[in-house]
């Protein structure tokens, strides 16, 4: 009874745990960019503005992806300023409670 009893309280703490630190992604659609050049930009651009995220930039779908596997430490005006500074026009911007790594995720989740 007290392995159980020890088994389900960790298995809360846990979920508690996995609930509070969440992953979140912020997600841009960027129009302009038109090569590998201009993905590089964007892509150093949100690198410098959070060194901690995971940065996705894909100039064919137009859209920029910074993940974090807690928290986001950008709110969505940080997010898109990093963006504007590289020239580009920032249509939309969103944040997803998960985390994003693929640009096609990306897209469905802006078409929403």
């Amino acid at each position: 009874m007290r392995k159980i009893i020890t088994l389900l309280l960790v298995t809360f703490f846990l979920s508690i745990g996995s609930i509070l630190n969440a992953a979140e992604s912020m997600v841009a659609q960027v129009n302009g960019m038109m090569c590998i050049k201009c993905q590089k930009m964007v892509t150093m651009a949100l690198i410098k503005a959070s060194p901690t995220a995971h940065v996705k930039v894909s100039w064919p779908e137009g859209v920029a992806v910074s993940a974090f596997e807690d928290k986001s430490n950008l709110n969505e005006e940080e997010f898109k300023k990093a963006i504007l500074g590289t020239g580009f026009e920032v249509v939309k911007v969103t944040s997803a409670g998960k985390f994003i790594e693929d640009p096609s995720e990306a897209v469905k989740i802006l078409s929403n």
